[in-house]
């Protein structure tokens, strides 16, 4: 009896904890959103009130309409988050292909908790600079837009209001980064993800009023209509399908103890189906078979050539050897073997997810007569980042209700893994010492790649244990040091 009422209470505890994060994520991004409506200093706010009377109201829009346009229209460039995170998303990147590609810059910015520290210093610099790169041209704009007749935008111009865009926008780029910290600390999800998926939650609302709005006016009909919830359940099913499916390798930690690698077609990201349409947007697109291979193959040589920055085999090969792990006796293939095989499962598999979310925006509109905005929803900036943050989150929820089960630990956090093979392979270890471990996933799924600031896998032990698993840690570095392959 006794034992039933502790369990109960360790449940109703783990969900209290639990449902209090959520609610911080959620007031996090309410927050967010808020400030969207924070203009940049000189804009004129009653300028832009006549204009909502003048060309929305009057023209039969809703509130929906406004807001559309501050968050995804011209109009977006007047508030002090016009960039909203992706100039940090865009440092997250630059900082980890420049650490592939300049010898040394790797072990510095990912050989543990010390030089994190840097990797988030030079990300941060990386995002401020971007994002005053781009607030000089969003100034630029601005005074484009004042030009119009009847529609002065601003009240000052020139080099003070460049001086001052630019300041706002920086200002704007850092808010947001301490949120999506203090999403991590204390809320639910990844923050950068979380942030970033509650713009595109923002615009599937959107999208869902422009399909009821153009029902409404006859434009499209009951079929159609249907036709199109049918396309958004079968492709949140297949999204949902890439998005869970990986390759297991079975592997042996030093005493036998047997554990499993996950290679997931999200490695990658969408990033290499984002640069494509880049590329792509300089060449006129038809629907025919030359086209489609044309973009199959440019999609395919940059996603295997992405991969190949992000995933490096060999360095999870090395991170195997350096913790005495090896190759389950199940296995027929070399450590590496296997690891390159499931690579380019997964990078096949993610190659189908593309074309369907490349091509879905360009045949919707014409075949159903859906807007644009409504079918960009399934390309790289829509329902896949939706799909992947809500696993993202239920595997956060799996981890504090192990946590929570086991109060008495008093679980610390231990350092942060690289990606997901690192921190399975450094449980499965410091597990063969004796020593429980749980993982904390706080990565940006279909989002970012691995080894970012913004993403990675927390390590968690109990308090009594902390010392010994860091001096394990140690050791095996030290102990890899000393040895070459």
């Amino acid at each position: 009896m006794g034992d039933n009422v502790a369990q109960k209470s360790k449940k109703q505890s783990s969900n209290y904890v639990i449902l209090k994060r959520l609610i911080i994520s959620i007031l996090a991004v309410v927050f967010v959103r808020l400030i969207y409506f924070i203009p940049l200093p000189g804009v004129r706010i009653e300028v832009l009130a006549d204009f909502y009377q003048k060309h929305i109201i009057a023209q039969g829009g809703s509130f929906f309409d406004l807001m559309a346009l501050l968050h995804f229209g011209k109009l977006r460039n007047l508030s002090i988050l016009s960039l909203g995170i992706i100039p940090f998303i865009q440092a997250c990147l630059l900082v980890q292909i420049i650490g592939f590609l300049v010898p040394g810059v790797n072990k510095k910015f990912f050989s543990g908790k010390e030089t994190s520290h840097l990797m988030v210093i030079f990300t941060i610099v990386a995002a401020i600079l971007i994002s005053a790169f781009n607030a000089y041209f969003i100034a630029l704009d601005i005074e484009l837009l004042n030009n119009f007749p009847n529609f002065n935008i601003i009240s000052f111009e020139g080099f003070l209001f460049n001086s001052t865009t630019i300041l706002s926008v920086i200002g704007g780029i850092i808010i947001l980064i301490i949120a999506s910290e203090f999403i991590n600390r204390f809320g639910l999800g990844n923050g950068v993800a979380v942030i970033f998926a509650s713009e595109i939650l923002l615009r599937f609302v959107f999208a869902i009023d422009q399909v009821s709005t153009f029902y409404g006016r006859n434009l499209i009909d009951l079929a159609q209509l249907m036709l199109f919830g049918f396309v958004c359940f079968i492709f949140v099913c297949f999204a949902r399908y890439v998005t869970l499916f990986n390759c297991k390798i079975e592997f042996c930690s030093a005493d036998e103890e047997k554990f499993f690698v996950r290679i997931r077609p999200l490695w990658v990201g969408v990033w290499p189906l984002i640069i494509t349409e880049q590329i792509m947007s300089f060449f006129k697109i038809s629907l025919n078979a030359f086209s489609f291979l044309t973009v199959l193959l440019a999609c395919a040589a940059i996603s295997f050539l992405y991969a190949k920055i992000i995933y490096q085999p060999r360095r999870f090969y090395e991170v195997l050897l350096a913790r005495n792990c090896k190759a389950h006796k199940n296995q027929k293939k070399m450590i590496e073997d296997n690891l390159n095989q499931a690579m380019v499962y997964c990078i096949c598999l993610s190659l189908t997810l593309f074309m369907v979310m490349y091509y879905l925006p360009i045949i919707l509109p014409s075949g159903l007569k859906i807007s644009f905005l409504s079918s960009s929803m399934f390309g790289a900036f829509g329902i896949i980042v939706l799909v992947g943050l809500f696993y993202d989150i239920n595997d956060q929820i799996k981890f504090f209700k192990k946590i929570y089960n086991f109060p008495e630990m008093n679980w610390q956090f231990l350092s942060i893994a690289q990606d997901e093979v690192h921190a399975e392979v450094e449980k499965a270890c410091l597990r063969s010492h004796g020593i429980m471990t749980e993982i904390n996933p706080s990565h940006f799924n279909w989002g970012m790649p691995i080894r970012t600031v913004a993403s990675g896998y927390s390590m968690y032990v109990p308090e009594k244990d902390k010392l010994r698993a860091l001096s394990i840690i140690k050791k095996i570095k030290s102990d890899w040091h000393e040895k070459s392959i």
